[in-house]
């Protein structure tokens, strides 16, 4: 099986419509052989979300995912995520996004801030951190379910931490300020 992209549309979020949001890629529904192809390689697409916020601060969207999440905890298992850089391509950077939109969903006290030249976005880290950890583990339970090698899973675990940490890093490069002209 190649990579997939997976479609979620607003009339799904609207009505809450998780069990037919899954059904591609529920672990309960599809072979082994399937589960283990599909490590890594689906690129989950939110209908008319042009970034991370129309996700995060949308109180359906919410919802949604958080409901998502506990039907289907296994994102990433399956997502196509990969550490990134400044100058990434859009792509691998909406893959990244939508994966830690993911993780800001489940976080009770969030303020998103956009502007012109910035992103702020304050949260709980010990909550984000908490649900991160379950990602991880649900991803190794997962992978050892369907009889992957230890290897795997500690390599998928790697993948996806360092993900995270590019994620932290490119953000925090893209906000340092250019230093004035001579030196000051």
């Amino acid at each position: 099986m190649n990579k997939k992209t997976w479609l979620i549309t607003r009339s799904q979020i609207t009505a809450g419509d998780v069990e037919r949001a899954i059904l591609p890629f529920d672990p309960e529904q599809i072979l082994n052989d399937e589960i283990v192809q599909l490590r890594g390689t689906v690129r989950l697409r939110i209908e008319n979300a042009r970034g991370m916020a129309d996700v995060i601060t949308d109180p359906a969207s919410r919802r949604f995912f958080r409901a998502l999440h506990k039907r289907w905890p296994w994102s990433a298992f399956f997502l196509r995520i990969k550490p990134i850089h400044a100058n990434s391509a859009a792509e691998e950077i909406v893959d990244l996004s939508v994966f830690m939109s993911f993780l800001w969903v489940h976080v009770d006290e969030l303020t998103y801030v956009e502007t012109a030249h910035s992103v702020v976005l304050n949260y709980d880290a010990h909550q984000f951190h908490g649900h991160f950890v379950e990602l991880q583990t649900r991803a190794a339970q997962l992978a050892a379910a369907v009889g992957m090698s230890p290897a795997l899973i500690n390599e998928r675990a790697a993948l996806i931490s360092r993900a995270l940490t590019t994620f932290f890093e490119v953000g925090q490069q893209l906000d340092q300020k250019p230093a004035p002209p001579g030196g000051e």
